[in-house]
């Protein structure tokens, strides 16, 4: 019986190719060597240059929403100020806050969308599909990637409605 410095040794020689990983573990007092796949489903993202320009993407969707945010919620604020200040209407009509609010917010839901789905065509697809060619990477295994990561969900909501046969949008996106 070897000891296990030379078991190793002698596993060495019988190592896959360089990318390639084994598990090397012990059965009945021996060391066997088994080859060993990573789960890339689930991986998510390692490259460090391609995770950067995904949080650099998402952060920028997630900015898109900023101008409407704050115009609907200057429109909301003046709105009231107007409906019971200078109209003369008392609190006692509180019920008009919440249906101006509600159609206003709805208005800004659909602003934001817009501005996002904009600024993906024109900005972010183009530099993913040059990324996507670069790198040599599956489009649905880049998708799987990027759900293995929460944070990249305002990307993923954009990115799910594009198809690598076609550089468009899918139509039941194009009016949500």
């Amino acid at each position: 019986m070897f000891s296990p410095y030379e078991e190793l040794e002698y596993l060495a020689d019988y190592l896959p190719e360089e990318g390639e990983m084994v598990l090397v573990s012990r059965e009945s007092g021996e060391l066997v060597c088994k080859p060993y796949q990573k789960d890339e489903l689930r991986d998510g993202i390692h490259d460090a240059q391609l995770y950067g320009f995904l949080v650099q993407a998402n952060e920028r969707l997630h900015t898109a929403g900023a101008l409407p945010l704050f115009v609907t919620a200057m429109l909301l604020v003046w709105s009231i100020i107007f409906i019971h200040g200078l109209v003369g209407l008392g609190w006692s009509y509180w019920y008009i806050v919440p249906g101006l609010t509600l159609p206003l917010l709805y208005g800004c839901f659909v602003w934001v969308r817009q501005r996002q789905q904009a600024y993906f065509q024109k900005m972010i697809l183009p530099q993913l599909q040059s990324e996507l060619q670069r790198r040599q990477i599956p489009f649905y295994a880049l998708v799987a990637g990027i759900r293995q990561h929460s944070e990249f969900q305002t990307l993923l909501d954009e990115i799910v409605h594009w198809s690598p046969q076609s550089s468009e949008l899918s139509s039941s996106h194009m009016r949500s």
